[in-house]
């Protein structure tokens, strides 16, 4: 079952918005895990997942507005 271009549109948009925000969060919480002085490799996987999830969630954003103009 395909989706039609209006749902697409809404299904990239709103994974890419929670994709960023989880992102962002993490990558925050990563920081303060790092002056909490936690092992090393916590802070920087959280920190680098924090981010891959951030841009993920900025392509999801991309191709969702170039969904709407097709």
């Amino acid at each position: 079952m395909a989706l039609k271009p209006k749902q697409l549109w809404w299904l990239q948009g709103t994974t890419g918005v929670i994709l960023i925000g989880s992102g962002l969060s993490l990558a925050i919480e990563a920081s303060h895990w790092k002056h909490l002085e936690e092992p090393l490799w916590q802070w920087v996987s959280g920190g680098t997942l924090g981010i891959a999830l951030v841009v993920i969630g900025i392509i999801s954003l991309i191709k969702a507005g170039r969904q709407e103009d097709a």
